[in-house]
Protein backbone atom coordinates (compact mmCIF):
# COMPACT_ATOMS: atom_id res chain seq x y z
CA UNK A 1 0.00 0.00 0.00
CA UNK A 2 2.84 2.39 0.89
CA UNK A 3 4.55 1.62 -2.42
CA UNK A 4 1.41 2.58 -4.35
CA UNK A 5 1.14 5.81 -2.35
CA UNK A 6 4.78 6.70 -3.05
CA UNK A 7 4.35 6.02 -6.78
CA UNK A 8 1.22 8.20 -6.89
CA UNK A 9 3.04 11.03 -5.14
CA UNK A 10 5.95 10.75 -7.54
CA UNK A 11 3.66 10.82 -10.55
CA UNK A 12 1.82 13.82 -9.18
CA UNK A 13 5.02 15.71 -8.48
CA UNK A 14 6.28 15.04 -12.01
CA UNK A 15 3.14 16.41 -13.66
CA UNK A 16 3.66 19.80 -15.34
CA UNK A 17 1.68 22.46 -13.51
CA UNK A 18 -0.61 24.74 -15.48
CA UNK A 19 0.89 28.05 -16.59
CA UNK A 20 -0.79 30.87 -14.67
CA UNK A 21 1.64 33.80 -14.70
CA UNK A 22 3.01 35.78 -17.63
CA UNK A 23 6.37 35.93 -15.86
CA UNK A 24 6.67 32.15 -16.17
CA UNK A 25 5.71 31.91 -19.85
CA UNK A 26 9.25 32.30 -21.23
CA UNK A 27 12.79 31.81 -20.02
CA UNK A 28 16.24 32.11 -21.65
CA UNK A 29 17.51 28.87 -23.18
CA UNK A 30 20.25 27.29 -21.09
CA UNK A 31 23.91 27.53 -21.99
CA UNK A 32 25.02 28.66 -25.44
CA UNK A 33 22.24 26.84 -27.29
CA UNK A 34 21.49 28.38 -30.69
CA UNK A 35 18.56 26.51 -32.21
CA UNK A 36 18.15 28.81 -35.25
CA UNK A 37 20.00 26.78 -37.85
CA UNK A 38 17.69 26.78 -40.88
CA UNK A 39 14.84 28.78 -42.37
CA UNK A 40 13.13 26.28 -44.66
CA UNK A 41 10.96 28.93 -46.40
CA UNK A 42 13.94 30.99 -47.56
CA UNK A 43 15.14 34.59 -47.36
CA UNK A 44 12.74 36.13 -49.90
CA UNK A 45 9.69 34.93 -47.99
CA UNK A 46 11.14 36.07 -44.67
CA UNK A 47 12.10 39.59 -45.73
CA UNK A 48 8.81 40.19 -47.56
CA UNK A 49 6.93 39.26 -44.39
CA UNK A 50 9.32 41.21 -42.16
CA UNK A 51 8.78 44.42 -44.16
CA UNK A 52 4.98 44.19 -43.95
CA UNK A 53 5.17 43.21 -40.30
CA UNK A 54 7.22 46.23 -39.27
CA UNK A 55 5.02 48.68 -41.17
CA UNK A 56 1.87 47.57 -39.38
CA UNK A 57 3.57 47.00 -36.03
CA UNK A 58 4.39 50.72 -35.80
CA UNK A 59 0.68 51.62 -35.87
CA UNK A 60 -0.87 48.59 -34.17
CA UNK A 61 -2.43 49.32 -30.79
CA UNK A 62 -2.66 45.59 -30.12
CA UNK A 63 1.12 45.26 -29.92
CA UNK A 64 1.59 46.08 -26.27
CA UNK A 65 4.19 48.52 -25.05
CA UNK A 66 6.35 47.36 -23.40
CA UNK A 67 6.44 43.90 -24.94
CA UNK A 68 6.56 41.19 -22.28
CA UNK A 69 8.84 38.16 -22.65
CA UNK A 70 8.42 36.33 -19.36
CA UNK A 71 10.36 38.40 -16.83
CA UNK A 72 11.95 40.48 -19.57
CA UNK A 73 10.42 43.76 -20.81
CA UNK A 74 11.42 45.64 -23.95
CA UNK A 75 9.85 48.75 -25.39
CA UNK A 76 7.95 48.42 -28.63
CA UNK A 77 10.19 51.07 -30.24
CA UNK A 78 13.37 49.19 -29.30
CA UNK A 79 11.97 45.92 -30.64
CA UNK A 80 10.99 47.52 -33.95
CA UNK A 81 14.45 49.11 -34.22
CA UNK A 82 16.04 45.70 -33.73
CA UNK A 83 13.87 44.15 -36.45
CA UNK A 84 14.73 46.99 -38.85
CA UNK A 85 18.45 46.17 -38.56
CA UNK A 86 18.08 42.53 -39.70
CA UNK A 87 17.99 43.34 -43.48
CA UNK A 88 21.44 44.93 -43.17
CA UNK A 89 22.85 41.37 -43.13
CA UNK A 90 20.48 39.86 -45.67
CA UNK A 91 22.94 37.27 -46.97
CA UNK A 92 23.64 35.98 -43.45
CA UNK A 93 20.42 36.86 -41.67
CA UNK A 94 20.31 33.69 -39.55
CA UNK A 95 23.84 34.29 -38.26
CA UNK A 96 22.95 37.93 -37.58
CA UNK A 97 19.84 36.95 -35.58
CA UNK A 98 21.81 34.38 -33.58
CA UNK A 99 24.42 37.02 -32.74
CA UNK A 100 22.12 39.94 -31.88
CA UNK A 101 19.07 38.24 -30.35
CA UNK A 102 18.67 36.24 -27.17
CA UNK A 103 16.66 33.04 -27.51
CA UNK A 104 13.86 32.30 -25.06
CA UNK A 105 11.92 29.06 -24.85
CA UNK A 106 8.21 28.78 -24.08
CA UNK A 107 6.83 27.14 -20.95
CA UNK A 108 5.91 24.05 -22.94
CA UNK A 109 3.78 20.97 -22.50
CA UNK A 110 5.93 18.25 -20.92
CA UNK A 111 9.08 20.33 -20.74
CA UNK A 112 10.35 23.79 -21.69
CA UNK A 113 10.12 24.53 -25.41
CA UNK A 114 7.61 21.80 -26.28
CA UNK A 115 4.43 22.92 -28.09
CA UNK A 116 1.51 21.18 -29.72
CA UNK A 117 1.39 22.69 -33.22
CA UNK A 118 -1.86 22.77 -35.16
CA UNK A 119 -2.75 24.59 -38.38
CA UNK A 120 -5.32 26.98 -39.78
CA UNK A 121 -6.09 28.22 -43.28
CA UNK A 122 -8.35 30.55 -45.25
CA UNK A 123 -11.27 28.56 -46.70
CA UNK A 124 -13.07 29.28 -49.97
CA UNK A 125 -16.76 28.45 -49.67
CA UNK A 126 -19.85 28.88 -51.79
CA UNK A 127 -22.65 31.11 -50.56
CA UNK A 128 -25.56 33.42 -51.31
CA UNK A 129 -26.48 37.02 -50.58
CA UNK A 130 -29.91 35.81 -49.48
CA UNK A 131 -31.08 32.84 -47.42
CA UNK A 132 -31.76 29.63 -49.36
CA UNK A 133 -32.43 26.03 -48.39
CA UNK A 134 -28.79 25.13 -49.04
CA UNK A 135 -27.26 28.34 -47.69
CA UNK A 136 -29.22 28.80 -44.49
CA UNK A 137 -26.57 29.99 -42.02
CA UNK A 138 -25.80 33.72 -41.84
CA UNK A 139 -22.36 35.21 -41.37
CA UNK A 140 -23.08 38.05 -38.97
CA UNK A 141 -21.42 41.40 -38.44
CA UNK A 142 -20.67 42.30 -34.83
CA UNK A 143 -23.88 43.45 -33.08
CA UNK A 144 -23.96 46.98 -31.65
CA UNK A 145 -24.86 45.70 -28.17
CA UNK A 146 -21.73 43.51 -27.94
CA UNK A 147 -19.43 44.93 -25.25
CA UNK A 148 -15.81 43.95 -24.59
CA UNK A 149 -14.11 44.87 -21.33
CA UNK A 150 -10.28 44.91 -21.24
CA UNK A 151 -9.60 43.52 -17.77
CA UNK A 152 -5.91 44.34 -18.01
CA UNK A 153 -6.93 47.92 -17.25
CA UNK A 154 -8.11 46.76 -13.83
CA UNK A 155 -5.34 44.26 -13.07
CA UNK A 156 -3.34 46.53 -10.76
CA UNK A 157 -6.39 46.94 -8.52
CA UNK A 158 -6.80 43.20 -7.92
CA UNK A 159 -3.33 41.65 -7.96
CA UNK A 160 -4.29 38.65 -5.86
CA UNK A 161 -6.65 37.40 -8.58
CA UNK A 162 -5.79 35.63 -11.81
CA UNK A 163 -7.36 37.81 -14.48
CA UNK A 164 -8.43 36.71 -17.97
CA UNK A 165 -7.50 39.13 -20.76
CA UNK A 166 -11.05 40.35 -21.33
CA UNK A 167 -14.76 39.77 -20.83
CA UNK A 168 -17.40 40.03 -23.52
CA UNK A 169 -21.12 40.41 -22.96
CA UNK A 170 -24.07 42.79 -23.20
CA UNK A 171 -25.82 45.15 -20.85
CA UNK A 172 -28.99 44.12 -19.06
CA UNK A 173 -30.00 47.31 -17.37
CA UNK A 174 -26.69 48.45 -15.88
CA UNK A 175 -25.29 44.93 -15.44
CA UNK A 176 -22.91 43.20 -17.88
CA UNK A 177 -24.23 39.70 -18.60
CA UNK A 178 -22.99 36.93 -20.96
CA UNK A 179 -23.78 37.40 -24.64
CA UNK A 180 -25.94 34.95 -26.59
CA UNK A 181 -24.33 31.54 -27.18
CA UNK A 182 -24.37 29.55 -30.43
CA UNK A 183 -27.72 27.89 -29.72
CA UNK A 184 -29.40 31.18 -28.91
CA UNK A 185 -28.05 32.73 -32.11
CA UNK A 186 -28.57 29.80 -34.51
CA UNK A 187 -31.69 28.15 -33.09
CA UNK A 188 -33.46 30.87 -31.10
CA UNK A 189 -32.64 33.49 -33.77
CA UNK A 190 -31.73 36.18 -31.23
CA UNK A 191 -30.00 38.30 -33.89
CA UNK A 192 -32.55 37.87 -36.66
CA UNK A 193 -34.00 41.08 -38.09
CA UNK A 194 -31.08 43.29 -37.02
CA UNK A 195 -29.63 43.62 -40.55
CA UNK A 196 -26.33 42.01 -39.56
CA UNK A 197 -26.05 39.42 -42.36
CA UNK A 198 -22.99 39.69 -44.60
CA UNK A 199 -23.74 36.47 -46.53
CA UNK A 200 -25.46 33.09 -46.20
CA UNK A 201 -23.54 29.80 -46.34
CA UNK A 202 -23.90 26.11 -45.47
CA UNK A 203 -24.26 25.67 -41.65
CA UNK A 204 -21.32 23.27 -41.31
CA UNK A 205 -19.10 25.49 -43.48
CA UNK A 206 -20.09 28.48 -41.34
CA UNK A 207 -19.04 26.58 -38.22
CA UNK A 208 -15.57 25.83 -39.59
CA UNK A 209 -15.22 29.39 -40.87
CA UNK A 210 -15.74 30.52 -37.25
CA UNK A 211 -12.80 28.32 -36.27
CA UNK A 212 -10.51 29.61 -39.04
CA UNK A 213 -11.47 33.26 -38.47
CA UNK A 214 -11.40 34.40 -42.11
CA UNK A 215 -12.32 33.19 -45.57
CA UNK A 216 -13.74 33.95 -49.00
CA UNK A 217 -17.39 33.49 -49.92
CA UNK A 218 -18.02 32.96 -53.64
CA UNK A 219 -21.49 33.76 -54.99
CA UNK A 220 -23.23 32.26 -58.03
CA UNK A 221 -22.20 35.17 -60.28
CA UNK A 222 -18.53 34.48 -59.33
CA UNK A 223 -18.32 37.61 -57.19
CA UNK A 224 -16.33 37.09 -54.01
CA UNK A 225 -16.64 38.47 -50.51
CA UNK A 226 -13.60 38.41 -48.22
CA UNK A 227 -14.55 38.23 -44.56
CA UNK A 228 -12.37 38.34 -41.46
CA UNK A 229 -12.65 38.04 -37.71
CA UNK A 230 -14.18 41.08 -36.02
CA UNK A 231 -15.40 39.92 -32.60
CA UNK A 232 -16.43 36.89 -30.56
CA UNK A 233 -19.35 36.33 -28.19
CA UNK A 234 -17.16 35.69 -25.16
CA UNK A 235 -18.10 32.04 -24.62
CA UNK A 236 -15.24 29.52 -24.35
CA UNK A 237 -14.33 27.48 -27.40
CA UNK A 238 -15.23 23.78 -27.14
CA UNK A 239 -13.71 21.38 -29.68
CA UNK A 240 -16.46 19.09 -31.00
CA UNK A 241 -13.84 16.54 -32.03
CA UNK A 242 -13.53 15.55 -28.37
CA UNK A 243 -17.16 14.43 -28.50
CA UNK A 244 -16.61 12.17 -31.51
CA UNK A 245 -14.06 9.65 -30.22
CA UNK A 246 -16.78 6.99 -30.37
CA UNK A 247 -16.96 7.36 -34.17
CA UNK A 248 -13.49 8.72 -35.04
CA UNK A 249 -10.43 7.24 -33.28
CA UNK A 250 -8.43 9.88 -31.45
CA UNK A 251 -5.28 9.26 -33.48
CA UNK A 252 -7.27 9.68 -36.73
CA UNK A 253 -9.10 12.86 -35.73
CA UNK A 254 -8.92 15.62 -38.34
CA UNK A 255 -11.06 18.38 -39.80
CA UNK A 256 -11.59 16.22 -42.88
CA UNK A 257 -12.95 13.33 -40.78
CA UNK A 258 -15.23 15.62 -38.75
CA UNK A 259 -16.66 17.20 -41.92
CA UNK A 260 -17.30 13.77 -43.43
CA UNK A 261 -19.10 12.64 -40.27
CA UNK A 262 -21.30 15.75 -40.18
CA UNK A 263 -22.54 14.90 -43.67
CA UNK A 264 -23.97 11.63 -42.33
CA UNK A 265 -26.23 13.47 -39.84
CA UNK A 266 -29.62 15.05 -40.29
CA UNK A 267 -29.76 18.86 -40.10
CA UNK A 268 -31.15 18.65 -36.58
CA UNK A 269 -28.47 16.19 -35.40
CA UNK A 270 -25.76 18.29 -37.02
CA UNK A 271 -26.94 21.49 -35.34
CA UNK A 272 -27.23 19.76 -31.95
CA UNK A 273 -23.58 18.75 -32.25
CA UNK A 274 -22.43 22.20 -33.40
CA UNK A 275 -24.25 23.78 -30.45
CA UNK A 276 -21.87 21.94 -28.11
CA UNK A 277 -19.42 24.71 -28.98
CA UNK A 278 -21.07 27.87 -27.56
CA UNK A 279 -18.37 30.15 -29.02
CA UNK A 280 -19.58 32.30 -31.91
CA UNK A 281 -17.54 34.57 -34.21
CA UNK A 282 -18.67 37.79 -35.90
CA UNK A 283 -17.10 38.93 -39.17
CA UNK A 284 -16.31 42.08 -41.11
CA UNK A 285 -15.85 42.69 -44.81
CA UNK A 286 -12.21 42.80 -45.90
CA UNK A 287 -10.80 44.68 -48.88
CA UNK A 288 -7.62 42.60 -49.10
CA UNK A 289 -5.93 39.69 -47.36
CA UNK A 290 -7.17 38.32 -44.05
CA UNK A 291 -6.07 40.43 -41.09
CA UNK A 292 -4.54 38.96 -37.95
CA UNK A 293 -5.43 39.90 -34.38
CA UNK A 294 -2.49 42.33 -34.23
CA UNK A 295 -3.48 44.01 -37.51
CA UNK A 296 -0.98 42.48 -39.94
CA UNK A 297 -2.04 40.59 -43.05
CA UNK A 298 -1.61 36.84 -42.69
CA UNK A 299 1.52 35.42 -44.30
CA UNK A 300 1.54 31.83 -45.50
CA UNK A 301 3.83 29.68 -43.39
CA UNK A 302 5.03 32.67 -41.34
CA UNK A 303 2.05 33.77 -39.23
CA UNK A 304 1.45 32.00 -35.94
CA UNK A 305 -1.32 32.30 -33.36
CA UNK A 306 -0.62 31.92 -29.65
CA UNK A 307 -2.32 32.79 -26.38
CA UNK A 308 -2.09 36.59 -26.20
CA UNK A 309 -2.35 36.45 -22.40
CA UNK A 310 1.12 34.90 -22.16
CA UNK A 311 2.97 35.67 -25.39
CA UNK A 312 3.72 39.04 -27.06
CA UNK A 313 2.02 39.95 -30.31
CA UNK A 314 4.46 41.41 -32.81
CA UNK A 315 7.39 39.23 -31.71
CA UNK A 316 9.74 37.35 -34.00
CA UNK A 317 9.96 33.65 -33.14
CA UNK A 318 11.42 30.39 -34.38
CA UNK A 319 9.18 27.35 -34.90
CA UNK A 320 10.84 23.96 -35.29
CA UNK A 321 8.16 21.55 -36.54
CA UNK A 322 7.28 18.83 -39.02
CA UNK A 323 4.69 19.32 -41.79
CA UNK A 324 2.51 16.67 -43.44
CA UNK A 325 3.17 15.54 -47.01
CA UNK A 326 0.56 13.76 -49.16
CA UNK A 327 0.75 11.41 -52.12
CA UNK A 328 -1.96 13.34 -53.98
CA UNK A 329 -4.52 16.16 -53.57
CA UNK A 330 -7.30 13.75 -52.54
CA UNK A 331 -5.38 11.98 -49.77
CA UNK A 332 -6.68 12.47 -46.23
CA UNK A 333 -3.77 10.76 -44.48
CA UNK A 334 -0.18 12.07 -44.82
CA UNK A 335 2.33 9.77 -46.51
CA UNK A 336 5.13 11.29 -44.42
CA UNK A 337 6.09 14.17 -42.14
CA UNK A 338 9.10 16.32 -43.01
CA UNK A 339 11.08 18.71 -40.80
CA UNK A 340 10.53 22.35 -41.83
CA UNK A 341 11.87 24.79 -39.20
CA UNK A 342 11.31 28.48 -39.95
CA UNK A 343 11.25 32.01 -38.58
CA UNK A 344 7.70 33.08 -37.77
CA UNK A 345 5.83 36.15 -36.52
CA UNK A 346 3.45 36.05 -33.57
CA UNK A 347 0.56 38.03 -35.03
CA UNK A 348 -2.60 36.11 -34.23
CA UNK A 349 -4.61 34.41 -31.50
CA UNK A 350 -7.57 32.03 -31.35
CA UNK A 351 -10.28 30.63 -29.12
CA UNK A 352 -8.69 27.17 -29.06
CA UNK A 353 -5.11 28.40 -28.64
CA UNK A 354 -4.73 28.69 -24.88
CA UNK A 355 -1.85 28.17 -22.49
CA UNK A 356 1.91 28.02 -22.67
CA UNK A 357 2.14 24.96 -24.90
CA UNK A 358 0.05 25.75 -28.00
CA UNK A 359 0.75 27.30 -31.38
CA UNK A 360 -1.35 27.52 -34.55
CA UNK A 361 0.42 27.94 -37.91
CA UNK A 362 -1.25 29.65 -40.89
CA UNK A 363 -0.93 27.45 -44.00
CA UNK A 364 -2.52 29.76 -46.59
CA UNK A 365 -5.61 29.55 -48.81
CA UNK A 366 -7.55 26.85 -50.61
CA UNK A 367 -7.56 23.07 -50.83
CA UNK A 368 -3.85 22.38 -50.36
CA UNK A 369 -3.73 24.57 -47.26
CA UNK A 370 -6.85 22.82 -45.91
CA UNK A 371 -5.31 19.41 -46.59
CA UNK A 372 -2.31 20.28 -44.40
CA UNK A 373 -4.08 22.30 -41.73
CA UNK A 374 -6.81 19.69 -41.32
CA UNK A 375 -4.41 17.00 -40.10
CA UNK A 376 -1.79 19.19 -38.44
CA UNK A 377 -1.36 18.08 -34.85
CA UNK A 378 2.31 17.61 -34.10
CA UNK A 379 4.68 18.28 -31.23
CA UNK A 380 7.41 20.81 -31.98
CA UNK A 381 9.59 23.52 -30.44
CA UNK A 382 8.87 27.24 -30.16
CA UNK A 383 11.40 29.95 -29.27
CA UNK A 384 11.02 33.73 -29.02
CA UNK A 385 13.75 36.14 -30.10
CA UNK A 386 14.57 39.15 -27.92
CA UNK A 387 17.12 41.81 -28.92
CA UNK A 388 20.20 41.72 -26.73
CA UNK A 389 20.30 44.63 -24.30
Amino acid sequence: MKKILVICLLLTSCARTKLNRVEDALRPVKGNMRPITRDSLGADSFFATLKKHIEVMKQSKLVRDPMVFGKKLISKADYIAALEKIPESKENYLAYINEHFDVMEVYGRNQWGDVLATGYYEPLLNGSRTKTERFSAPLYKAPEDLITVDLKLFESMFKRYDFPAQLTGKLKGKTLVPYFDRKEIDIDKKLEGKNLELAWVDPAEAFFLHIQGSGVVRFENDEELHVGYDAQNGHPYQAIGKLLHHVIPKDEMSTQKIKAYLKTLTKEQQQDLLNKNPSYVFFKKLEGEAITYAGMEVSEGRTIATDNVFFPKGALAYLDIEEPQFENKMAEVPSQWIKVPRLVFDQDTGGAIKGGDRVDLYFGKGDEAFQKAGVMKRMGKLYYLVPKQ
